[in-house]
């Protein structure tokens, strides 16, 4: 059974269920995930700690490059097919994509530049532009870019709330799980609240799973990391090395929705 959790562990609470008592908020932390098991939070200064051990490890990664193969699926996705990638970042948010079919034609060329991204189809020499989150002018790609962003950002070990530190930190036997409420960045007449919930394995501090939510258990989208892997920092002799998923899947739940799977081959980090 949860062990009940304060009241200044909870400031999050007021944001996504008001008038809720502390003890329909426990039972919420505990409702069903991808991880089954009881929750309790962590103390105060151990939760720092964990939340200051993520920044670190998501600050090792200045600029990484990436060959995968893709496999896009789903009624609300524009397309539906497998293709090969290579993927650059460098921090903090600029990404530049390119896909290929199977014979090396270019079929994309993605750019992301903070929000503002733009994609570029050969096939049909057209340039479509729009933003991450909360542009006023919708695509039929949007849907596909903010899949393949959450996708990317698991790579990258980018959580949400990192930067602001918002976020309640809880354990079990095995992970840790980190809950941080926020108003989404779109539509702002439409005050709808979202959790979003990330498990991250307690011993190696691998995100295993990220799921975003709405109304109670109602999941949005969700990432699934796997096959994690040690890939060398060239630029740290002894202990740099770093653990990345070489297998990461991004699902949209809703009716109209679909999913993208990254199947990476290799990594190239914090290259000169």
């Amino acid at each position: 059974m949860m062990v009940p959790i304060n009241l200044k562990q909870l400031r999050v609470q007021s944001c996504w269920a008001r008038g809720l008592c502390v003890a329909s908020f426990a039972f919420l932390a505990g409702c069903a995930g991808v991880f089954q098991g009881a929750y309790t939070a962590v103390p105060e200064d151990q939760g720092r700690q964990v939340l200051e051990a993520l920044r670190q490890k998501e600050g090792m990664i200045r600029t990484l490059r990436g060959l995968f193969q893709a496999s896009v699926s789903g009624s609300g996705l524009p397309f539906s097919q497998r293709f090969n990638g290579v993927m650059s970042y460098v921090s903090p948010d600029h990404v530049h994509l390119r896909g290929f079919l199977r014979v090396g034609v270019p079929m994309l060329d993605f750019n992301r530049e903070g929000n503002a991204y733009e994609l570029y189809l050969p096939a049909e020499n057209q340039v479509i532009t729009g933003q991450v989150e909360g542009g006023s002018g919708q695509t039929q790609w949007d849907q596909t870019v903010q899949l393949s962003i959450r996708a990317l950002d698991a790579v990258l070990g980018k959580i949400a709330g990192l930067s602001k530190g918002q976020i309640l930190v809880l354990q079990d036997a095995t992970h840790y799980r980190l809950d941080m409420v926020a108003l989404p960045s779109g539509d702002t007449t439409s005050a709808e609240e979202f959790l979003v919930r990330t498990w991250v394995d307690a011993q190696t501090l691998d995100l295993t799973s990220i799921e975003y939510r709405r109304a109670y258990d109602d999941v949005v989208v969700s990432v699934e990391c796997e096959d994690y892997r040690e890939v060398n920092d060239p630029a740290v002799a002894a202990a740099g090395r770093l653990r990345l998923p070489f297998v990461v899947k991004a699902t949209d739940h809703r009716i109209s929705g679909g999913s993208i799977t990254l199947n990476f081959q290799e990594f190239v980090l914090n290259a000169a």
